[in-house]
């Protein structure tokens, strides 16, 4: 059934499609987490997120390491529809999460997120010093290699990590609007989303995309190593394409850092 639903094929022309269903399968997840594992239900959550997609990002993976080596397109046109599908799969699981707080705030389904938002800082509006600008890069780039790490190893093992940021961001959006609600009345359901949304976007956006341009590295390299022989001119292309994207994601990082840093 699944296989059915989510397919690779159709998801790359229709992001939205891969929106909705992350919707619908974060809600399911959430459920099934609530109901067999209540105290552990928040990691349970993305767990069983995780085992819904990784089937689906890795065909996703396969067809990608295939149009690497047969269509003669620059490297962005050959990963365009990738990365949006990583983006529909990111935002419908932000958005079900953020949906689920706002009507169980207090449920355990969002413990470990509650927390992981109580350790970060909120922006100053100052710029600050140069050790937290190191600080904020070198956080963000050892969650972006794991993620590369994880997707290479694992193929779709980065989906973990991309589930669990959308989480969090979803517990922050959900926890912002209610704040909002409580001093201007439930119409600030309406607009504090995207202000939410707005307060972490300058930095955030890049950082995302880091996340996700480096999962999309390491699944094109695993696949790559599975299929092709070392050293082949086809694995060279593949090679080339995984370093460039894990390039690219360390220039958003640092950008993403940096905005992080004087914001």
């Amino acid at each position: 059934m699944l296989e059915s639903i989510l397919n690779p094929k159709n998801a790359e022309d229709k992001p939205f499609h891969v929106f909705g269903i992350a919707i619908l399968y974060s809600f399911v997840a959430m459920i099934f987490a609530q109901q067999l594992f209540p105290s552990q239900s928040s990691l349970l959550t993305i767990a069983l997120i995780t085992i819904i997609f990784v089937p689906f990002f890795q065909k996703l993976f396969e067809t990608e390491e295939t149009a690497d080596i047969t269509v003669h397109k620059n490297i962005y046109e050959r990963h365009k529809k990738s990365i949006l599908v990583f983006s529909g799969f990111f935002l419908g699981t932000m958005f079900a999460i953020t949906g689920a707080y706002l009507f169980l705030p207090q449920s355990q389904l969002f413990t470990l997120q509650t927390e992981t938002l109580g350790n970060i800082g909120a922006p100053t509006g100052k710029i600050i010093s140069a050790e937290d600008f190191a600080r904020f890069f070198f956080n963000n780039t050892k969650v972006m290699t794991l993620i590369f790490i994880l997707s290479a190893v694992m193929g779709a093992g980065a989906v973990f990590i991309l589930a669990w940021n959308a989480s969090v961001i979803g517990v922050f959006v959900g926890l912002f609007s209610q704040n909002l609600a409580s001093h201007t009345g439930s119409i600030a359901y309406l607009y504090g989303i995207p202000l939410a949304l707005s307060s972490i976007a300058l930095h955030g956006i890049p950082e995302i995309l880091a996340y996700f341009v480096a999962g999309l590295a390491g699944g094109i390299l695993s696949v790559g190593i599975i299929r092709e022989k070392a050293f082949s001119n086809n694995f060279k292309i593949i090679f080339k394409d995984s370093l460039f994207l894990f390039a690219f994601a360390e220039f958003l990082i640092i950008g993403a850092a940096l905005l992080e840093a004087i914001v």
